[in-house]
């Protein structure tokens, strides 16, 4: 199992690698941080709130971490007990808390998707989504950031940092292990908080283009404390299956279930 796990002595989530051939006795196997984070053996961090927020994506002999305000963090974990690290990409101009929330590679494609987390409530600096190429795993580099979504017509808001809720992306269609899950091809699906779900084309990776969206109606009653302020749709999360039926959840809605019916590329 590999893990974005809270251990004693450290300070935020670090990288844990858990043996489970034997499911009655899970081992620890191996383990990685950033320097900084392992305060009880003195160490002090040189950028605050340094955490792995996960899930860790590995691949192969590879592990894709998704390390906040530490951006992007590639390993080497050929050898699990002694990961290495190979290369990691900071997003310093982005949401710097949770600069970098989730990470989805494509090694056979060269690139990754990465995706920011912003809780400020639009007060903070830019959320991304963005993509990297990770061809070279050792040099790894922006290529495109995908675009800002824009109010609908008649909306009474300028743009979405003004609405309300939390701003900006969180999640994609992750589970790409899962064979019941729709691969990823030219559509790239992103739950995007009060703007809903986003749909983009990324044939092109370094032109991606907003193809489609679902805005769902701002809800009538909050289920839970966050986020605090005017109550509006707050699409968490977006799984995808092979049929094409999408699947996102709302923080105070529940489970919205959707098929996307539009071109791959934007009409003219």
């Amino acid at each position: 199992m590999h893990l974005a796990a809270g251990m004693h002595g450290f300070e935020g989530n670090i990288y844990v690698i858990v043996d489970i051939g034997d499911p009655t006795h899970p081992v620890e196997a191996g383990r990685w941080w950033i320097p900084g984070q392992h305060t009880e053996g003195g160490e002090k961090a040189a950028t605050p709130n340094i955490s792995l927020h996960g899930p860790p994506y590995v691949i192969g002999t590879l592990a894709y971490l998704p390390y906040g305000p530490a951006g992007m963090v590639i390993l080497d974990i050929s050898e699990v007990f002694a990961p290495r690290l190979i290369s990691q990409l900071e997003f310093c101009p982005f949401t710097s808390q949770f600069a970098a929330h989730s990470v989805l590679p494509f090694p056979d494609k060269g690139i990754a998707f990465v995706t920011s987390e912003d809780t400020s409530y639009g007060k903070g600096p830019l959320s991304h989504a963005s993509i990297v190429d990770i061809s070279d795993p050792s040099q790894p580099f922006l290529i495109a950031v995908l675009p800002i979504p824009h109010p609908p017509l008649g909306a009474t808001y300028r743009d979405f940092t003004e609405k309300g809720g939390w701003v900006g992306p969180h999640n994609c269609n992750h589970l790409q292990h899962n064979p019941d899950v729709q691969p990823q091809g030219d559509l790239f699906y992103l739950a995007h908080f009060n703007a809903g779900l986003r749909v983009y084309n990324v044939a092109n990776p370094r032109l991606p283009l907003e193809v489609g969206f679902f805005l769902p109606p701002d809800p009538r009653q909050r289920y839970g404390p966050m986020p605090q302020g005017r109550l509006v749709t707050q699409t968490e999360d977006v799984l995808v299956d092979r049929r094409g039926f999408i699947y996102i959840t709302d923080k105070n809605q529940g489970l919205w279930i959707l098929h996307y019916t539009g071109d791959v590329l934007p009409s003219s």
